[in-house]
């Protein structure tokens, strides 16, 4: 059959220029791919499997995640509390999936998240090496580079699983570095729009992906060059479920992003720390020779690519698509970097890391093969005995989560709720306690003390919960605590109170508020607790009364009226319009200076 000539033959986008000199999509997808280039993608990502396997843990963090999940599940809505609207989970996207999958399953949803990651991360692999392999197609034969960093870099393995959204990060950007590179001028309108679709999840899958979503539709667009209507369908796509859930977030929580991030203070600055928490990350794996190895077949990929012209080289990638994941890295680096980096060694980094391997994952053979070889060689030294095994407790400013979690847990692969529910070491006196509480005649107050052990002592009668604990270890407490306890968040990750406490860089990075107990007295104990908890607290009786008068003054007020009155119309309207005022306050976290700002 012949094909048809000619610009008319070739689909295209509203208003956008036909171009003849590319062949359709289908046909590009229809070409058959070498064996050599099939066992570049198909071996390598079978090893990563086997790796993030063995691997395979849930975090703490990962299950915060949880919790949510159980709440909607029960009817409860996306919450960490019930009658309370708190976002604790960064990753919208992965809180809903594990919510529906173990609502079609039935299974522990810490067992879900864990099978879900790795395979998640493991066809994000997949799909990255086989997009690379496209991308390079018709330079000749291919050989294995970037994948190397993968395959000798731990924190990779461990972040397939770990509970977190890291998993759905990954497959994430590998699905959108396939639909990235298999963009050409002429195709199927529906497929672009689903392709920006997918773009536009970035911000869902957690916030600061939304850098990486900018550039790849920005990428998308200068190799379309749609016109006007085109150009807006495509925004319109990318943008439609992410605002939609915008404005749901804001009328419901009554912020504009999610509380950890107000938590963790995202949109500060700390430089020196953030450089130093990426010199933790690449030197222990010995990253920093790889770094000019790899940039080298970057840089010679990117002028190639300059010179070529496009009537002559159809099945050849747009230089716009080739420079998007690599601007999209080093900016998502610079971010981590200047908000200080994170407590979780590696794990805010390798996102960044990926997108920029992304481009050299595999190279052509015929003028960087040596890079393939210099790998080689590190690779062998990377993974040989030669470099001692990066598995300390904790760097300077960092934390090892992995080897804390295992050794703490007694289980190399912690993936049940329950493994973590009976062994995590300062838990067993607080399910007891938990269940005495519960028993209780009257409402009762679980706090800790100075030399962390756990402490009782009573509530208010008319607060709306019979038990509250605080919780140090917000994941655990809160997979141990039953639906209808509150769980007072000390990091406040999930605590509105504790999340808009002034920053004051004092700890590991995102653990730099501690709700101090002061403020849990005020709101939850009767209103003259025993001197006897107040010392074992360290709360004087005037700071509590001073934290009391704090909770009841101003924005302070308001923002817990934001989130606990009854979500009626008018409720969801102030919480909307008042988001971004919400979102910025912050109050002192001393109760003093705090009553003084508030209630002048």
């Amino acid at each position: 059959m012949r094909t048809p000539a000619g610009p008319e033959a070739v689909p295209s986008l509203p208003g956008q220029r036909a171009s003849s000199a590319r062949p359709p999509a289908a046909v590009e997808r229809l070409r058959p791919v070498h064996w050599w280039h099939a066992a570049l993608v198909v071996v390598p990502t079978a090893a990563l499997f086997v790796l993030g396997y063995r691997r395979r843990w849930i975090c703490d963090d990962g299950l915060i995640y949880l919790r949510p999940v159980r709440q909607i599940l029960a009817g409860n809505g996306p919450v960490f509390n019930v009658g309370e609207r708190a976002e604790s989970s960064t990753g919208t996207l992965w809180q809903w999936l594990l919510a529906l999958g173990t609502w079609v399953t039935g299974e522990d949803p810490a067992f879900l998240a864990v099978g879900l990651g790795l395979l998640l991360s493991t066809a994000g692999f997949g799909l990255a090496l086989y997009a690379t392999c496209r991308l390079h197609r018709g330079a000749g034969p291919l050989l294995p580079a970037g994948v190397f960093v993968l395959l000798a870099v731990p924190p990779f393995w461990s972040y397939m699983t770990s509970g977190l959204e890291s998993g759905l990060g990954a497959f994430w950007t590998g699905l959108s570095w396939w639909l990235l590179t298999g963009t050409r001028r002429g195709q199927e309108a529906r497929l672009t729009y689903a392709a920006a679709f997918v773009f536009g999840l970035g911000p869902l899958v957690r916030p600061d992906l939304a850098v990486v979503t900018v550039c790849f539709l920005a990428a998308q667009w200068w190799v379309l060059r749609p016109a006007r209507r085109g150009t807006a369908a495509m925004l319109a796509s990318a943008v439609a479920l992410p605002l939609a859930y915008e404005v749901f977030r804001a009328g419901y929580y009554g912020i504009l992003v999610p509380l950890p991030a107000i938590a963790k203070e995202a949109s500060a600055s700390d430089w020196g720390r953030g450089a130093g928490y990426v010199q933790e990350t690449l030197g222990p794996y010995w990253l920093w020779p790889v770094v000019p190895v790899l940039a080298a077949p970057a840089v010679l990929l990117v002028r190639r690519t300059r010179h070529q012209r496009r009537d002559r080289a159809p099945g050849r990638a747009s230089l716009a698509v080739l420079l998007a994941p690599l601007v999209a890295g080093a900016l998502l680096a610079g971010y981590v970097v200047r908000v200080g980096g994170d407590y979780m060694h590696a794990r805010m980094i390798l996102p960044a890391l990926l997108l920029l391997l992304l481009p050299v994952l595999v190279v052509p053979a015929r003028f960087t093969g040596v890079v393939s070889a210099l790998l080689v060689v590190w690779l062998c030294a990377a993974v040989s005995p030669l470099r001692a095994p990066f598995d300390v407790r904790s760097t300077p400013g960092s934390f090892n989560v992995r080897s804390s979690d295992v050794e703490g847990l007694g289980d190399h692969n912690p993936v049940r709720t329950a493994t973590w529910v009976d062994n995590w070491p300062s838990l067993p006196e607080g399910r007891g306690m938990l269940a005495r509480a519960a028993r209780a005649p009257r409402p009762t107050l679980l706090y800790f003390d100075a030399g962390r052990r756990l402490h009782a002592t009573p509530m208010r009668e008319d607060a709306p919960y019979h038990v509250v604990i605080v919780g140090r270890h917000l994941g655990v407490t809160g997979a141990a605590a039953p639906l209808d306890a509150y769980v007072n968040d000390a990091w406040g990750l999930a605590s509105p109170i504790g999340a808009h406490l002034a920053l004051e860089r004092w700890s590991w990075p995102g653990h730099e508020k501690f709700l101090r107990n002061y403020w849990v007295f005020a709101e939850w104990a009767v209103e003259h607790p025993p001197q006897r908890d107040l010392l074992r607290a360290g709360a004087s009786r005037e700071a509590v009364e001073a934290a009391r008068a704090a909770l009841a003054c101003g924005e302070l007020a308001e923002l817990k009226e934001s989130v606990r009155a009854p979500l009626t119309a008018e409720r969801f309207w102030r919480n909307l319009t008042g988001a971004f005022e919400r979102t910025q306050f912050r109050f002192a976290r001393w109760p003093v200076a705090a009553e003084r700002a508030l209630c002048d």
